[in-house]
């Protein structure tokens, strides 16, 4: 059997997934601080800029008297953008910094504990292999019609199908951890970096 001391629970992967997230949570709060008046205010307005350019119910004279006032609004957002600018790149670079260093301390143990959990699907899969067959030829063994047997064969072969079944959801089930414990170093990066 695998050893099962190196399989990783739900709750001992997010322990170990905790200090990276606080940190980078941490981080991400301060940008979203920053982006607050500048970068998201930016999005908003240009965001109200795109309806009223659609909107039918102002006249043209309240559109241009609106158009110039959200403007005024998008230049003093983007005069904020632009002064946070410099700080909010230096708390990516901070958090990209601390990722590449420490993400694999959560990262290696997962990988190690997706391969054990890898052999132990395997060894569950050929016990339940040996077991089926072993259950197997003690009905046959004690049939004679030849229709029984036929049918037990099929019975059989249906089980063993489904012992195969089992083990691609259970390795789907590791590779799926696996990912997604790859991805998560990016998901930080995607939300520090809004996508960009």
């Amino acid at each position: 059997m695998a050893d099962q001391t190196k399989i990783l629970t739900a709750e001992r992967e997010s322990e170990l997934r905790k200090p990276i997230d606080d940190y980078v949570g941490g981080i991400q709060e301060k940008i979203n601080d920053l982006r607050k008046d500048g970068t998201d205010r930016v999005i908003e307005i240009q965001s109200a800029l795109d309806s009223l350019k659609r909107d039918r119910i102002y006249t043209a004279q309240e559109k241009e008297a609106r158009r110039a006032q959200i403007q005024k609004e998008l230049e003093q957002a983007k005069a904020v953008e632009a002064k946070n600018k410099d700080q909010i790149a230096k708390l990516i670079a901070d958090a990209e910094n601390y990722l590449k260093a420490n993400y694999n301390t959560y990262y290696q143990p997962v990988l190690a504990s997706c391969a054990e959990e890898k052999v132990l699907a395997k060894e569950k899969y050929q016990a339940a292999v040996a077991q089926l067959e072993k259950a197997h030829q003690e009905t046959v063994g004690k049939l004679s019609d030849a229709q029984e047997i036929k049918d037990e064969k099929y019975v059989h072969k249906n089980r063993l199908f489904d012992a195969k079944m089992q083990l691609a959801k259970d390795l789907q089930n590791v590779k799926d951890r696996r990912h997604a414990a790859f991805d998560h170093q990016y998901h930080l990066i995607d939300l520090l970096r809004m996508s960009k």
